[in-house]
């Protein structure tokens, strides 16, 4: 098991109250740790974190950047920053209401995710949305029949590491991954489905959805097992269903700075000017097409 070592803060009880009930946020950036706690009162252009949202990396652009970033990247950085992950740590009551036992009253039933931290050791391997939980918890000493005071825990994920091996890829890959992980990759029945069905969001690391890129772009060019072709073909029509186009696939899971660096060389070299003498040879040949047909 791979050990993490984290600096962390513990919020006082009054503070995660106030968190929870009133909407308050503290600890924009800690002193004592490594790791920020974020809401969506974020005064950068281009983050949507909901408030409950923790992400282990996000994106963020100026309004410059923006015009220039492709409609379908900026789509999928926004489903990324907005969408709530499917809930692995707990369970939400899909009851509308409960009865009070006591009085017979009916409550109102608000699921409040449980906050997660995410450090930056998840982006190096595949943790299955596991991340890293602060709470309390209070003692009982039976001998003295009273509780004892409440005290600070950190539940962590089991960390291993393992060998998994991608089709479309060809390759045998280390990775430190979770048993959560590893049920998901069994129930999805190997790697690549995994990686491709998986949201990026539930993903929740910058390896998994560097891993689905590069998938999706050997799905896109075909570009798997050049010297096998029967095997390319096989392996071609059991992921044909998350084929995307070529242009789409080289954007996913790209960091900022990356895609707008990509996007300004995409706009320069369409804006690169053409000697005139490569004109007027085109001019000139055109005029002669014209003569020669009449």
């Amino acid at each position: 098991m791979e050990k993490l070592k984290i600096k962390h803060f513990m919020p006082s009880i009054k503070q995660v109250k106030d968190m929870i009930i009133h909407e308050v946020t503290y600890f924009d950036k800690h002193s004592h740790t490594r790791f920020k706690v974020t809401s969506r009162l974020l005064p950068h252009k281009g983050t949507w974190i909901n408030f409950w949202r923790a992400t282990p990396y996000k994106y963020k652009w100026t309004q410059e950047e923006e015009e220039i970033l492709p409609q379908h990247y900026k789509d999928r950085c926004k489903e990324f920053m907005t969408r709530d992950p499917i809930p692995v740590h707990w369970r939400p009551d899909t009851r509308r209401y409960r009865v009070d036992e006591d009085t017979g009253e009916r409550i109102p039933i608000v699921n409040a995710a449980i906050p997660i931290v995410y450090p930056q050791e998840c982006n190096t391997g595949l943790w299955g949305g596991e991340g890293i939980i602060f709470g309390y918890y209070r003692k009982i000493d039976r001998k003295r029949q009273k509780r004892l005071p409440t005290l600070p825990r950190i539940w962590r994920p089991c960390l291993t590491k393992r060998v998994l091996y991608s089709e479309i890829l060809d390759r045998w890959m280390s990775i430190t991954i979770t048993k959560r992980t590893l049920y998901l990759i069994d129930e999805n029945f190997g790697l690549d489905f995994y990686i491709l069905k998986t949201h990026e969001v539930d993903l929740c690391s910058k390896l998994g959805i560097t891993l689905k890129r590069e998938m999706l772009l050997a799905l896109a060019r075909k570009s798997m097992y050049p010297d096998d072709p029967v095997k390319r073909d096989k392996i071609y029509n059991r992921y044909k269903e998350f084929v995307i186009p070529e242009e789409e696939a080289e954007w996913i899971g790209l960091d900022t700075h990356v895609a707008v660096e990509k996007a300004q060389k995409q706009i320069a070299e369409k804006s690169k000017p053409v000697p005139l003498k490569d004109l007027y040879l085109v001019e000139l040949v055109k005029r002669l097409q014209l003569k020669a047909t009449s």
